[in-house]
């Protein structure tokens, strides 16, 4: 029996009436062909379906994603500085994670008016609320980590699992390296992008199962090959050209990675060796079936994904960042060992997320942010272990069904429910963003998202730095042998 009849209702009239065709992007003006496919998802979900184009969507989507962002922030009680994804000129206030998971923001709540706009309502609490400067999924040690799954001993990590590596993101089981980028099991390691298995080499692209080499793209199962494109299998190549173990060797020993100009000239040589003598794949991935994406393993039945680490994977729909188990979600990002969940950016062991943004082990969650371990909440942020919530004020069961189906037709009718959150509500700044890392959006987009305009050095997110007392990078030495 439905839980919310009259939003059941009202919905199932408008999805009844819809027909695939040509739309017009309500933001854009671009045009886009919504499909059956598209609308079979709004019916599985029971969503209204969306006047914004997909790669639209996700770039709104996206602006959640605050990536590779480190900022610093200023105690509201103590006065001390400390590191936050959370942008100070994001009007939104950020504390150490520890005292964030040591508190209860239950007692900053609000009732719900039906005079005024659902978003406006949630921003007067979200800007109440404290969030967690570093959002850890699991307690890094002695690490500087944003997002963190559990770092050790690792320092500027963004999303990632790793012992004693730096500089990177979107990892999982990453050790002893150093700038690798949506990677999963790399050892010993250096820049490393999409790539998995990975042990002792350096300047890897699109790889799996490589080790001992440099300068690889596209290639599996390797061992002992330095500048190398599409090869399968293979041992000793030297810039795609077959050599014998001592030849290889001896050309090895003669390099030296440590020399920058050296490694300038070997950087150059690479990327026209991709440029001009390889073949690019339809997509990158392996293990897949029926799936249209890019950096997918194990997918069943999915389409339009962007990397998806490990799997399985099936049944996902227009989904940027995928890691574990995950099934029947669409137009979502950061999907992690997660299911049903829909327009939802991070969504961590979790189920039946809607248009929320870091919500963690929980289910039936819709428009909140920062609940962990919370179930039939809406429009909450920074709870944890609740159930029955609107706006962070607890309700009875029946209360919380009955209010619930009220706010959703009221949406509905004001054409809010179906929206993801205005990217002003955004923690970061709009142009280190997902939108702008990994679908390009410019200042074009960001007008039509209405970001605020704020420049990334305001409100002291980056100190002030004495210019006279730092090296010159002209002055260091050309090798590492002669610091």
């Amino acid at each position: 029996m439905s839980k919310t009849p009259n939003y059941d209702a009202k919905v199932k009239k408008i999805l009844d009436e819809i027909k695939p065709g040509e739309r017009t992007c309500a933001l854009t003006g671009e045009t886009w062909m919504m499909s059956e496919e598209e609308i079979s998802w709004y019916r599985k979900f029971s969503m209204p379906p969306s006047n914004i184009s997909p790669l639209m969507r996700m770039k709104w989507l996206c602006s959640f994603f605050t990536m590779y962002q480190f900022w610093y922030q200023t105690h509201p009680e103590t006065g001390k500085q400390f590191v936050t994804l959370v942008h100070p000129m994001s009007e939104l206030q950020a504390i150490p994670d520890e005292e964030w998971f040591a508190r209860d923001f239950s007692d900053t709540f609000q009732d719900w008016d039906s005079n005024k706009s659902f978003f406006e309502q949630f921003r007067s609490l979200q800007v109440r609320v404290s969030f967690p400067a570093t959002k850890f999924i699991k307690k890094p040690e002695n690490s500087i980590a944003l997002a963190s799954l559990g770092d050790v001993n690792s320092y500027f990590m963004m999303a990632s699992r790793s012992r004693d590596s730096f500089y990177s993101s979107d990892v999982d089981g990453v050790e002893d390296s150093c700038d690798i980028s949506c990677g999963s099991s790399v050892t010993g390691s250096y820049h490393v992008s999409q790539s998995h298995r990975i042990h002792n080499s350096q300047f890897i692209d699109s790889c799996y199962d490589c080790l001992n080499s440099a300068f690889l793209f596209d290639c599996k199962n390797c061992e002992n090959c330095f500048g190398a494109t599409n090869k399968r299998n293979a041992k000793y190549i030297w810039w795609n050209e077959q050599l014998s173990k001592e030849e290889w060797e001896s050309r090895r020993n003669a390099v030296d990675l440590s020399c920058r100009s050296q490694l300038k000239e070997l950087k150059e040589k690479f990327n026209a060796l991709i440029e001009n003598d390889s073949v690019w794949p339809e997509y990158f991935g392996e293990n897949c079936t029926n799936t249209i994406g890019e950096y997918v393993s194990n997918a069943v039945d999915c389409k339009y994904i962007y990397s998806g680490q490990d799997g399985p994977y099936k049944d996902m729909y227009y989904i940027t960042y995928l890691f574990g188990n995950c099934y029947d979600c669409a137009f979502s990002g950061a999907i992690v060992s997660s299911n049903n969940c829909f327009h939802t950016n991070t969504a961590v062991n979790s189920s039946n997320v809607h248009f929320s943004h870091m919500v963690v082990d929980s289910q039936n969650v819709e428009y909140s942010l920062f609940c962990y371990n919370c179930e039939n909440c809406f429009g909450c942020v920074g709870l944890r272990h609740k159930k029955f919530c609107i706006f962070n004020k607890q309700y009875t069961e029946e209360e919380y069904w009955q209010k619930l189906d009220e706010i959703k037709c009221k949406m509905l009718d004001q054409d809010e429910y179906g929206k993801f959150f205005p990217s002003s509500f955004n923690l970061g700044y709009f142009y280190d963003a997902g939108s702008a890392v990994v679908y390009l959006a410019d200042e074009s987009d960001a007008k039509m998202l209405e970001v605020p305009t704020w420049g990334p050095e305001e409100g002291g997110a980056v100190p002030k730095v004495d210019y006279n007392e730092l090296t010159h990078s002209s002055e260091l030495p050309d090798c590492i042998d002669d610091v």
